[in-house]
């Protein structure tokens, strides 16, 4: 899934993929300028925090 906040300068996109990792991307002016990974001790915590403080919901993607 992924979910995406926009600001003036740069946008931030969150991908979870059901695992205990959230991606958060950093994109400014078109160009990746930041990538980190959000660790959580369970699939709970994680989902629960991609469902409830990560931005706008964007849709489900493949994976390849």
């Amino acid at each position: 899934m992924r979910k995406h906040e926009l600001y003036p300068t740069y946008h931030d996109f969150f991908e979870y993929y059901g695992n205990t990792e959230i991606v958060r991307i950093r994109e400014q002016n078109g160009s990746i300028v930041r990538q980190d990974w959000l660790l959580f001790d369970s699939v709970e915590e994680a989902m629960e925090h991609f469902n409830t403080k990560c931005g706008e919901f964007v849709g489900n993607y493949q994976v390849d």
